[in-house]
C-alpha cells in the first residue's frame, strides 16, 4: 500500500520503455517492466495525483524513433510532459551516441 498526501513528493524512475527492439533493458529484477507495467504505473501516478502528492516521472521519449508514437501522451493526458536533452554514452555504434530527448512528466507546472 502506498501512502501519499499533499505533503509528499514522489519521483518515479522506472525501467525506460524501449525505443527499439535492441533496447531491451526493461527490468531491475527478474520481472520485466513491460507495456502493461508502464500502464499500471501511469494509473498509480493518477491515484497519487488525486491524493494531492507532487509527482515527477522520467522515461524514454519514443518520438526519438517514431513521431507517431503517442504512448506517453495518451497515458499521461492532462499532465505536464517536457522533453529534455540527455547524453547517451553507451551504444554499440559510436555514431549513435550523443544527445536524445527523454521525458519528464509532472503533475505541476514545469519551469524552464
Amino acid at each position: 500500500k502506498v501512502v501519499a498526501t499533499e505533503d509528499s513528493f514522489v519521483y518515479f524512475d522506472p525501467p525506460y520503455r524501449p525505443l527499439n527492439k535492441t533496447s531491451n533493458f526493461t527490468s531491475y529484477s527478474k520481472t520485466n517492466f513491460d507495456e502493461q507495467a508502464q500502464i499500471s504505473l501511469a494509473n498509480t501516478f493518477k491515484v497519487l495525483n488525486d491524493r494531492g502528492a507532487k509527482l515527477m516521472l522520467s522515461n524514454s521519449d519514443p518520438k526519438n524513433i517514431d513521431q507517431k508514437d503517442n504512448f506517453f501522451e495518451t497515458q499521461y493526458a492532462g499532465f505536464n510532459i517536457q522533453r529534455v536533452l540527455a547524453n547517451r554514452m553507451i551504444n554499440s555504434v559510436a555514431t549513435k551516441r550523443g544527445k536524445i530527448t527523454e521525458l519528464l512528466i509532472t503533475n505541476y507546472p514545469n519551469e524552464q
